[in-house]
């Protein structure tokens, strides 16, 4: 009994070491699935004023969506939330300074959406939507999975 009560107490143990782990990898990679969608919606609401569906007064509010995830982006991607249901390349981990990089990229991006946007600009906007577009793309290019 001695032993089996040791291996149970062992195992015991060690789920309640690896559990909160989980818990905070699942948590985050939810956290950062919401905010890829307020991304996806933002940047299509943005779409409709680039294309004239929609007149420049209606970027203010998606753009500043877009900013507001950008300033998320690297807590969306701490250490350890690598693995579960994610498209996120491990590349994100192994190359952290390009990646922080692609990141800041995107802000000067979505920043220059959110002036041009309040400015009601649509040349502005215009043009900084292709900027968040291109920094969207070479992210996704090296950092996303398939």
């Amino acid at each position: 009994m001695g032993k089996a009560f040791g291996r149970v107490t062992a195992a015991v143990i060690a789920f309640a070491l690896v559990a909160p782990v989980a818990v905070f990898a699942q948590d985050v990679i939810k956290n950062r699935k919401d905010d890829m969608q307020i991304l996806r919606k933002s940047v299509g609401a943005v779409k409709a004023v680039v294309d004239g569906k929609d007149g420049p007064e209606a970027a203010a509010a998606p753009a500043q969506a877009v900013a507001d995830v950008g300033k998320r982006l690297l807590a969306d991607f701490p250490p350890g939330s690598d693995q579960g249901d994610t498209k996120a390349a491990a590349l994100i981990w192994s190359d952290r300074a390009g990646f922080e990089a692609a990141v800041a990229n995107f802000n000067t991006a979505a920043g220059a959406l959110l002036v041009a946007s309040n400015a009601k600009n649509l040349d502005g906007i215009k043009s900084a939507f292709d900027g968040v577009g291109r920094t969207c793309g070479a992210c996704h290019d090296k950092y996303r999975g398939k």
